[in-house]
């Protein structure tokens, strides 16, 4: 759906007389659209994910050079589950310690059951809340999110230890 704004809703006034307020000012503007198409109903189909990609496509950065070799395949994920109405929304290092925080939602209005996989690993984790603070220290191995639930959680000793590169 693509709305556009012609006036606000503010009143501007100058000189004692009321202003029209034309916003967005005139010019030419452009807009990205794409149509998909599948069987079935939006969620089946997962159509936010071509959504995604064109909002917000991902930069690929090649590490590419003959200066080193490289410990890691050209190819990996750093996060995934199972589920795949689960939508990862943050994946950053935590503010105050070494762990990793990941948030997720889900997309289609079910519940959602999966293990956290990190580096190709299932890992074990924490519940938190936006803030980062996790909650009663219980660690998980399956991650349970209800229907539009966003759930935060904090992946523990995600760094590497000291004595590995």
């Amino acid at each position: 759906m693509l709305r556009g704004t012609r006036f606000s809703p503010v009143n501007n006034v100058r000189g004692g007389r009321p202003l029209q307020n034309l916003s967005p000012p005139a010019g030419t503007y452009v807009f990205d659209y794409s149509l998909t198409s599948s069987e079935g109903d939006w969620g089946a189909a997962r159509s936010w994910r071509p959504g995604m990609a064109l909002n917000t496509p991902l930069i690929p950065v090649s590490s590419a050079n003959e200066l080193s070799q490289k410990p890691l395949p050209p190819e990996r994920s750093f996060c995934s589950f199972d589920a795949d109405n689960l939508v990862i929304t943050a994946l950053k290092k935590a503010d105050q310690d070494g762990a990793i925080v990941v948030r997720v939602f889900e997309i289609r209005g079910g519940t959602a059951e999966s293990p956290v996989r990190f580096l190709g690993q299932d890992r074990k984790f924490f519940g938190a809340n936006l803030l980062e603070e996790v909650g009663p220290m219980r660690e998980d191995d399956v991650l349970h999110v209800g229907p539009y639930e966003i759930s935060t959680i904090k992946l523990p000793n995600a760094e590497p230890s000291k004595g590995t590169k």
